[in-house]
């Protein structure tokens, strides 16, 4: 009896002698993007040019606060040695430094690789492990960390008295010496540097063009011939990225431990780093904080109790960069030891960093990936199309 006549019999023997030879039948993929796929790749917008209004520091767009923040930023005679300023580990058209840590006074050296300020003022926490949930407090951490510019108010105010009197006045009501708070002439001098912080931004990149392009080619039907396909499956479906690098500033603004080996003594990172913060007379529900009892109180209470109900998760974790101008930033992590873009995408796919070389224990998206060359390749491509058009 000839099978050709028995076509169910026909596809019962194929499918034997397909498991046979290890071969066994699997669904198609699920062509990409599917409808979830598409409203993500929608919220990857072009962040708007001016960053969210911060309600803590009512001085964040002013111009005169932002041209004094200018020259703070830019003043090594604010350090204890004279020669370390703001700029000194946030220099040239990366934000950053090229190298793991940076020096600070007397050749001491950071702990970590100092985040980019390209950006920075679209986020909620700040430095890797958010021990500042704003942009004008954070500026008091290094202005005062003896590793750092290793200053004190006393240098502070002597600086702003003798150098800025003028446009100090200009900006907060009455000279430096007129104010007898220290503590206020600190918060000031904060808001002053996330007023010119606030104007660091590059966010017009080739990717938001190729997303808006790729989108148009779904509607058309053409999505798998558009030169980011395989970059865009490979970060939103294979890669897992989209799970933390998402939105409009590509970062959930969250913790995560993604298993960077880490011996450090802040290995710890948001773990250690939260308690200091809620209780810190700067953070934004703080005297000092401009709008102390809004959203920013509520953000804080829910970190507080996220530290008691789920402590252990945040063991090694650290914020989510943003991945905006991500080419220019090198070396990455907040350790400074992962170099290039190749490496990156290499330590997620081996599923991080050596078991027992960093506390605490890997996010949930953390594992091996098995990528091909090609979606590397892909991936690495897409990530330095993220990098924005310099400010005119």
């Amino acid at each position: 009896m000839s099978m050709s006549r028995h076509p169910l019999r026909t596809w019962m023997l194929a499918g034997a002698l397909l498991g046979s030879l290890g071969l066994a039948c699997t669904e198609p993929e699920e062509p990409f993007p599917n409808e979830e796929e598409l409203e993500k790749l929608q919220s990857l917008h072009t962040p708007s040019r001016r960053p969210p209004a911060d309600p803590t520091n009512k001085y964040g767009d002013d111009p005169l606060a932002a041209a004094l923040g200018t020259k703070l930023f830019n003043d090594p005679g604010l350090s204890s040695c004279g020669t370390v300023s703001c700029k000194s580990c946030h220099e040239s058209e990366s934000g950053t430094v090229s190298t793991p840590k940076s020096i600070g006074c007397n050749g001491a050296v950071t702990g970590r690789n100092p985040p980019s300020v390209l950006g920075t003022s679209y986020s909620t926490w700040f430095m890797w492990d958010g021990r500042a949930d704003r942009l004008w407090n954070q500026a008091l951490l290094p202005l005062f960390s003896p590793i750092e510019m290793a200053s004190s108010p006393e240098i502070l105010r002597n600086r702003l008295t003798t150098v800025y009197a003028q446009e100090y006045k200009s900006v907060f009501g009455k000279l430096p010496s007129e104010e007898s708070n220290d503590e206020q002439l600190q918060a000031n001098f904060g808001k002053a540097i996330a007023a010119y912080e606030r104007t660091l931004n590059r966010n017009e990149a080739p990717f938001d063009q190729d997303v808006i392009r790729f989108l148009g080619a779904v509607k058309e039907g053409k999505a798998e011939k558009d030169p980011a396909w395989l970059g865009l499956k490979t970060f939103m479906r294979k890669g897992q990225c989209i799970l933390c690098h998402k939105g409009a500033m590509l970062s959930d603004d969250q913790f995560h431990n993604i298993g960077v080996a880490d011996a450090s003594e802040g290995r710890r990172g948001v773990a250690a780093a939260a308690d200091a913060m809620l209780t810190w007379t700067f953070n934004s529900a703080g005297p000092y904080s401009d709008a102390p009892t809004g959203l920013e109180s509520g953000r804080l209470q829910r970190l507080g109790s996220d530290l008691q109900l789920k402590g252990s998760e945040l063991e090694g974790s650290y914020k989510t960069p943003t991945l905006r101008n991500v080419e220019l930033t090198g070396p990455y992590m907040h350790t400074g030891d992962v170099k290039t873009l190749e490496d990156v995408v290499e330590l997620y796919n081996k599923g991080g960093d050596a078991a027992g070389s960093y506390v605490g224990t890997l996010s949930a998206s953390m594992a091996p990936l098995s990528l091909t060359d090609e979606e590397k390749a892909a991936l690495v491509k897409l990530l330095k199309s993220m990098t924005g058009a310099p400010k005119q």
